[in-house]
């Protein structure tokens, strides 16, 4: 063989191993139906198994409903993100997601449709690697015809601008973060740096309105955030947890009123469901809550109040100082919840002498949502009970911030 075809022969085995290194496999039309091709995210699946993508809920056009909140409207808000799964996921058209007529988002749904969004983008980037016939699809948006909604979908880049801002307002953005439930080395243990981003994100939204954390503060802050976060952790069967945050800045009167938002998100099982797979380990605890939901029954029956679901008693008992599914290793347990709350009731005093900047923390879990202001603790709403479930918890935060309040109150 001359030398010509020697090296002729070596490019074409180089090229052929290039070809086979770079080679993407051929799926049919209507990939993403097919639920085998292994680019879905641990997230996907685990809302799948939970009954959130199925093709009863295909739709190329998303209406938004006119509150978009699980507190105000939790079932209409869970049947969205199962139509906008479902649509995405099993079929091979764009979607169009309508916020033309919503008035209202609260930070668990912006922060939930947030997180959906970039789970579905990584998957369509993955199946492009994966295979050579490109899913183009996308995700549009229609603006709201609500200044306020639109406000929320520019912090969170859906919408390019927001029409008729006014001078001197404007908002901060924590920013989607990410800690695991299940650590296998310390560097995976990022809950430290989590909390220092989310009180620094705090202390901004302070200073905005003029007031600041001393070091006092930044301590009590960082020990409440650890303690939720720790929670966030225990009840995590899906490995992430999150948490989010806006605050938006207005001008009254001359002065700024700070509106904070802060939601922290884990998905596995409810609040109410951890504490019953421990009722083996936590026997003792396990029959007081048994009497006082005896109780409570009854008080309820005798006075013909509308009856509590089980579920909905247990989660507002596991939020009492003291109760926690994990008593059982660690004594010191159940008290996270409750410090929390009580941290909002003086943060959220603001509310008080102002009505109309009212505050609320929301404990959404399962089939309920445990309400609380700066006038009462959790209590019952006509409609606490959601139908539709919820696989996981999301804690709600909505607080006001104004300078010459927090002088007041304030660690000084």
């Amino acid at each position: 063989m001359t030398k010509e075809r020697l090296i002729e022969k070596k490019i074409y085995l180089e090229r052929r191993k290039a070809q086979k290194r770079n080679k993407r496999e051929s799926a049919a039309k209507g990939v993403f139906p097919r639920m085998n091709i292994f680019v879905f995210t641990s997230l996907i699946i685990f809302l799948k198994k939970k009954g959130f993508i199925s093709k009863e809920y295909i739709n190329k056009s998303i209406i938004v409903p006119r509150h978009f909140s699980f507190e105000d409207n939790s079932d209409d808000s869970i049947t969205f993100f199962k139509i906008m799964l479902s649509s995405y996921l099993l079929s091979d058209d764009s979607i169009l997601i309508d916020f033309s007529d919503c008035e209202y988002i609260d930070i668990p749904n912006a922060m939930f449709l947030d997180i959906i969004i970039k789970e579905l983008n990584f998957i369509k980037y993955s199946y492009n690697l994966k295979f050579y016939n490109c899913v183009k699809k996308v995700i549009r948006y229609k603006e709201s015809k609500y200044t306020k909604t639109n406000k929320c979908l520019y912090v969170f880049k859906l919408i390019k601008e927001v029409k008729e801002a006014n001078k001197g307002e404007g908002f901060l953005y924590l920013g989607l973060k990410k800690g695991w439930a299940k650590r296998t080395s310390y560097k995976e243990n990022n809950k430290g740096a989590i909390c220092k981003e989310v009180r620094g994100f705090i202390n901004s939204s302070l200073r905005e309105s003029n007031a600041v954390l001393n070091v006092t503060g930044e301590n009590i802050i960082d020990k409440l955030l650890s303690e939720i976060f720790n929670n966030a952790e225990d009840h995590s069967i899906h490995n992430e947890w999150y948490v989010n945050g806006v605050s938006y800045k207005e001008i009254v009167n001359g002065e700024p009123i700070i509106e904070l938002n802060l939601g922290i998100l884990n998905l596995g099982f409810s609040i109410s469901e951890g504490f019953f797979q421990t009722k083996e380990k936590n026997k003792e605890m396990i029959e007081d809550t048994e009497k006082w939901y005896v109780k409570h029954h009854e008080l309820m029956k005798k006075n013909n109040n509308i009856c509590f679901a089980k579920e909905d008693l247990y989660t507002l008992y596991c939020l009492q100082e003291g109760i926690s599914r994990l008593k059982y290793e660690d004594e010191s347990r159940g008290r996270g919840t409750m410090n929390f709350l009580r941290a909002f009731i003086t943060l959220g005093a603001f509310g008080k002498k102002n009505p109309q900047y009212k505050p609320h923390l929301n404990i959404i879990s399962g089939r309920t949502i445990i309400n609380c202001d700066n006038e009462r603790g959790p209590y019952k709403k006509d409609k606490s009970h959601i139908y539709q479930y919820f696989p996981g918890t999301f804690l709600e935060v909505k607080i006001y911030l104004n300078k010459t309040y927090f002088k007041e109150v304030l660690p000084q």
